[in-house]
């Protein structure tokens, strides 16, 4: 019951709550485009490589286009391939690097260092979901060069030791403030009629009868030969092949086995749970996390705007107005591009392919960077599908 209310009241609260991931996660860019043009980010001739430095250290362009390769692989939707389109995702993620910049030196200063076992732990962790040799393959796939890709888990790992050593002490989250949520959103605590069934299936029709027997006793340790899942749902989200069913059977019992692909298939009900409220003490962990994600999203945009204002941040022409231009006016101009690019599609897809702006070898395929406002985008990527930026 605990695990329902989680993702009910979760998924309730969720649009109003931004998370704090900085930079990319919790749409911070905004905030940085305000700050550096507040701060006179400065035109400046750069060694050659060199797209920004932040307080004269370096960013390379490497750094941007492995940050870029780095999300290819979780795209979903393409766009086309166009010189705006890259300059527009390679000044998003210029400023997401700002910002790791900014964060990683402020750790310098206070002394407090992402220690070295926390990173091994988390490479160890990233090449057991790869399995053998898995995760150079990735890497290579994606032409994402290995020291890069610890280069950016690196700051990862420190945006996460920032929150969790700078910003969380700083943090309290008082009973009132709860209270007073929990009476403001009270609609979002209230949780519908959820129904506690087990399916079950197996080729064996004995040892399914079974189960049924000992049922509901006997649901947490089925037979080896049974595959066994018991959940909480609700009545509009139990299969359509049981539906009517279950909506009729009795708590404690089994529906009659039915065999279907080859397999002997049964649905048993635990329990049917009322719709009714959350009662605050239930919900008080859940408003205590929400509220302490708010304050820590505007203790960190605090932070920030003082970083940049006291920081020398020098970026190369070619991307220093894309880096300034805030996500609403590219959000504008793509869609510009995207409704030019519906209007030329129409009259010939096949005609004028020879005119097309060569990502591949330009170095990143534009259409399959993830956008900077995407959760989870700073992340170096683990096992969730193939994809690359084009870049060999």
């Amino acid at each position: 019951m605990k695990d329902m209310m989680r993702r009910i009241v979760g998924k309730a609260a969720r649009p109003r709550v931004a998370k704090i991931c900085f930079a990319s996660r919790c749409g911070l860019v905004p905030l940085l485009c305000c700050c550096l043009l507040l701060a006179a980010c400065l035109e400046s001739r750069l060694p050659e490589g060199v797209v920004a430095t932040v307080n004269s250290e370096p960013i390379y362009l490497r750094t941007v286009q492995a940050l870029l390769d780095s999300r290819s692989a979780a795209l979903g939707t393409l766009q086309r391939p166009s010189l705006e389109n890259m300059k527009r995702q390679y000044g998003e993620a210029l400023g997401t690097l700002i910002i790791h910049a900014l964060v990683r030196q402020e750790l310098e200063r206070r002394q407090i260092p992402v220690a070295g076992a926390t990173m091994e732990q988390a490479v160890a962790l990233v090449r057991g979901d790869y399995g053998s040799g898995g995760l150079s393959k990735f890497l290579t796939d994606e032409s994402l060069d290995e020291a890069d890709w610890q280069a950016l888990m690196r700051d990862h790992l420190a945006m996460l030791t920032f929150e969790k050593r700078v910003l969380l002490p700083g943090i309290q989250v008082r009973l009132d403030e709860v209270c007073a949520y929990y009476q403001e959103h009270q609609a979002d605590f209230r949780l519908p009629e959820t129904l506690d069934v087990c399916f079950v299936s197996g080729e064996n029709r004995e040892a399914l009868d079974a189960f049924c027997a000992s049922f509901p006793a006997g649901r947490k340790t089925p037979p080896e030969t049974l595959l066994a899942q018991c959940l909480e749902v609700r009545a509009d989200e139990v299969p359509p092949p049981w539906t009517k069913e279950v909506s009729a059977l009795k708590p404690g019992t089994c529906l009659p086995a039915r065999r279907r692909n080859g397999v002997w298939e049964s649905v048993g009900l635990v329990e049917r749970l009322k719709a009714h409220s959350l009662e605050m003490a239930d919900a008080y962990p859940l408003i205590e996390h929400i509220l302490q994600e708010q304050k820590k999203r505007a203790a960190f945009e605090q932070w920030l705007e003082g970083s940049l204002s006291r920081a020398t941040v020098k970026v190369s022409p070619l991307l220093r107005d894309e880096v300034l231009t805030p996500p609403s006016a590219r959000q504008d101009r793509q869609e510009e591009d995207e409704d030019e690019d519906g209007r030329s599609g129409m009259v010939d897809s096949s005609a004028g392919a020879e005119e097309r702006f060569d990502a591949g070898a330009a170095g990143v395929d534009a259409g399959s960077v993830k956008p900077a406002g995407d959760a989870g985008a700073d992340q170096p990527p683990r096992r969730n599908g193939a994809g690359g930026s084009g870049r060999r």
